[in-house]
């Protein structure tokens, strides 16, 4: 009884050794590129006059929740693999690290990306009154405050009350993701309503030179939205589908759904620079400053 209860553990606590230096090897170069590239979208917004824009300190905001996946998540991962692939043990306390960790840096970055999107709303279809409603009633800091503080409160409830709060997670991604179709499908109507109006606008052109720059962004946040869609959907299927998980938990499947999830966060500078010319010549002076002192 006792050796089938050992070899049982075993089982569940292991990882092919192929996999295992696969997923490791993963997990360590999306942390490492990850770190590099949200560094430098934070550097490059605080030091960048053209970046230097009150809707961009969301950016940074998002950035300072990826870097809590490459630095933290990833590394963790890394080490639990490593633990089942090598030496089949289950990293327990590991595990509650990142899922803490995971949870916290997860629900600021679907938040994040849902202020983004009512950012993007008011910047599209208010031009002209964005600039006011953003300074006078404290938008930003708002925003801020509500991603940030939300998060960190569900985290921390996250630890004594584990099972319990695990449909928070779901719910979370509910209300982001409805916050974030709602506010893309106002911008596409509003767009559709607006090229009919371009000979209207054209009378104006300081805010068709505008709501050409917003839409531009616009159009970028939603690359960056289907793309963190892309990660991390497969993970919400496993865990509620049915109300089960659909693969088995820690197993070679589960740990590579997870590893796609986390690495969205080496891929939102790389969308930045492919898009916005701004970042591209911030990254390429901040690189040459870089070479320059070493």
């Amino acid at each position: 009884m006792n050796i089938t209860t050992s070899a049982s553990a075993i089982e569940d606590c292991s990882l092919p050794l192929a996999h295992g230096i696969a997923i490791m090897m993963t997990n360590s170069l999306a942390a490492m590129v990850g770190t590099f590239g949200n560094i430098l979208v934070c550097i490059a917004v605080l030091t960048s006059p053209h970046l230097r824009r009150c809707s961009n300190f969301l950016l940074v905001s998002l950035a300072i929740a990826d870097l809590i996946v490459t630095m933290v998540c990833e590394p963790l991962v890394v080490a639990i693999v490593g633990k089942r692939a090598l030496i089949h043990d289950c990293a327990s306390n590991l595990e509650l690290a990142y899922v803490v960790s995971s949870n916290l840096s997860c629900a600021a970055s679907v938040m994040h990306l849902a202020a983004i999107s009512v950012d993007r709303f008011l910047a599209v279809i208010y031009p002209l009154r964005y600039g006011r409603i953003t300074k006078n009633y404290g938008q930003m800091k708002t925003m801020l405050i509500v991603v940030w503080g939300v998060p960190i409160i569900f985290a921390s409830f996250r630890v004594p009350f584990l099972k319990e709060t695990s449909y928070l997670v779901f719910v979370m991604f509910v209300v982001s993701y409805g916050l974030i179709i709602v506010s893309y499908v106002s911008i596409v109507i509003f767009l559709v309503k607006e090229k009919k109006r371009k000979q209207k606008l054209r009378a104006r052109p300081s805010v068709e030179v505008n709501s050409k720059i917003e839409r531009r962004v616009a159009g970028t946040l939603a690359i960056v939205i289907g793309v963190f869609t892309v990660c991390w959907l497969p993970m919400i299927v496993v865990f509620f589908s049915a109300g089960k998980s659909l693969v088995k938990m820690h197993g070679t499947a589960y740990m590579w759904i997870r590893s796609l999830a986390l690495s969205n966060s080496a891929m939102n500078f790389i969308i930045y620079s492919a898009r916005i010319r701004d970042f591209r010549d911030a990254y390429a002076l901040i690189c040459r400053k870089i070479l320059h002192c070493a």
